[in-house]
């Protein structure tokens, strides 16, 4: 029996030590958990500004933007809160959150209208919904957005080095939506179904005439034109492509079906 009791006593000193042991690992892991997921709680804001930089320096976006955004809660009135705002918005981007990089950019301008960050951040909300813009085939909502936001820095930024890169976006999102309309009126084309297709080419004209879908547009036109029979309006078409777009492709393949007008060999260019 005194051997058995032994035994036992034995047995229960170690399952409390197993169990010390245990609870121990226990608040570690809590602690490392505390630790990991509050890295700033006690920083000031010259530390959350360090630190946030720090971070963004090593490409660890998500602890950048931590950093920045307490920075801007808790210390409002800080020297480093444009420039923490801005940080987050660059962040975003980096991350390829383009819609977030946008609002922050966005935000920015509103808090700071006079900044002299301001061009840069009207520049990143024109960059921020371009990268979002879609394939041609999908909904171009973020494409038209980043269209008309470019337009406004372009036009709000004159004499910047933003506004030329601003109106260089513009235009390659002109692109794409000059192609997605063009590409509607040739569905409504290939389906024979010109009268459709004559509205959506007709009315893309005076948006689209800077890209190389206007040309395409006004090819469109004369063959609809062509096949409904209306004569007049189809060398109406023609003579634009061949005067106003002469080195197109579109003119290129009138010339090679022997469309000449009088119009093409006057001269002209395009826009």
């Amino acid at each position: 029996m005194e051997e058995r009791g032994s035994r036992e006593r034995a047995w229960g000193r170690g399952l409390v030590t197993r169990l010390r042991a245990g609870l121990g690992m226990l608040l570690m892991a809590l602690f490392a958990a505390c630790a990991s997921t509050e890295p700033f709680v006690g920083m000031d804001g010259d530390d959350l500004w360090e630190a946030g930089l720090e971070a963004f320096e090593e490409g660890e976006w998500e602890d950048a933007i931590d950093a920045f955004v307490r920075l801007n809660s808790q210390f409002a009135g800080h020297p480093r809160s444009p420039d923490a705002r801005m940080h987050v918005a660059r962040a975003y981007m980096e991350r390829g959150e383009h819609i977030s990089a946008a609002s922050e950019f966005e935000r920015f301008l509103q808090l700071y209208p006079s900044h002299g960050l301001a061009p840069e951040a009207a520049l990143g909300i024109c960059q921020a919904y371009s990268r979002a813009a879609p394939h041609p085939q999908r909904d171009q909502t973020y494409t038209r957005r980043a269209a008309d936001v470019c337009a406004e820095t372009a036009q709000d930024f004159q004499g910047l080095r933003v506004a030329e890169q601003a109106d260089s976006i513009r235009r390659e999102m002109n692109y794409i939506l000059g192609q997605r309309r063009y590409e509607e009126g040739r569905f409504y084309q290939r389906r024979d179904l010109h009268n459709s297709a004559i509205l959506v080419f007709e009315a893309m004209l005076p948006e689209f005439q800077e890209t190389p879908w206007a040309a395409r547009a006004l090819l469109a036109l004369y063959r609809s034109y062509r096949e409904l029979g209306w004569s007049e309006e189809a060398e109406e078409a023609a003579e634009r492509v061949l005067a106003q777009y002469p080195d197109s492709d579109a003119a290129r393949e009138l010339r090679e079906e022997g469309v000449v007008r009088a119009a093409a060999e006057d001269g002209g260019s395009g826009p």
